[in-house]
């Protein structure tokens, strides 16, 4: 009789274990999905603020001329007519202000490793075939002889750039007034 006990007790003991295993398993892939899709989030969110410094930086430089110019001079594979402002070459660095990372050759926007996952992350920081890639918005941290640290929406580290590729957001206004064709007449 003692047998039949300890028998009956060891499996109550099994089926217990396999029902406490089997609530483990549940509560596991409900934690496993409750991550995925916070990190999903995440991901989305940070796609968003990167097209969005994307977006400000083209229409920083495609509402001023010079800019503008330094831009499709890139495109067309030309140096720029114009001097413009750049952070620690003809204008004073400051830590923490938004600058204009544009390059005027093929390049990678942001380093590889690390990168957030994505498509347009991935796209980013792959070099660009033969022109040069849109510009950012960055936000420059510090000066290391002619490199700058900076942070971007679409790193989630701070990598170094050129500072010849760092412009101000703010350049020279232009005051050459528009004059309508034959008016020196």
């Amino acid at each position: 009789m003692r047998k039949l006990e300890i028998a009956t007790g060891f499996a109550q003991y099994k089926v217990l274990l396999a029902i406490l295993g089997i609530l483990a398993a549940g509560l596991s892939f409900e934690v496993w999905k409750w991550n995925k899709e916070r990190y999903e989030k995440y991901i989305a969110e940070k796609v968003q603020a990167c097209q969005q410094s994307i977006e400000d930086a083209s229409n920083d430089v495609l509402s001023n001329r010079f800019l503008k110019s330094n831009y499709y001079a890139g495109l067309m594979q030309q140096q720029s007519k114009f001097k413009l402002k750049q952070p620690g070459i003809n204008t004073e660095f400051k830590a923490n202000k938004e600058y204009i990372l544009m390059y005027s050759q093929p390049a990678s926007v942001i380093p590889n490793n690390p990168r957030y996952e994505g498509s347009l992350f991935e796209r980013l920081s792959k070099e660009t075939d033969k022109q040069p890639p849109a510009p950012i918005i960055v936000t420059g941290k510090k000066i290391l002889g002619n490199k700058v640290e900076v942070v971007s929406a679409c790193s989630p580290a701070s990598f170094t750039v050129s500072s010849e590729n760092l412009y101000e957001v703010t350049q020279p206004i232009d005051i050459t007034p528009y004059l309508p064709p034959f008016s020196s007449f």
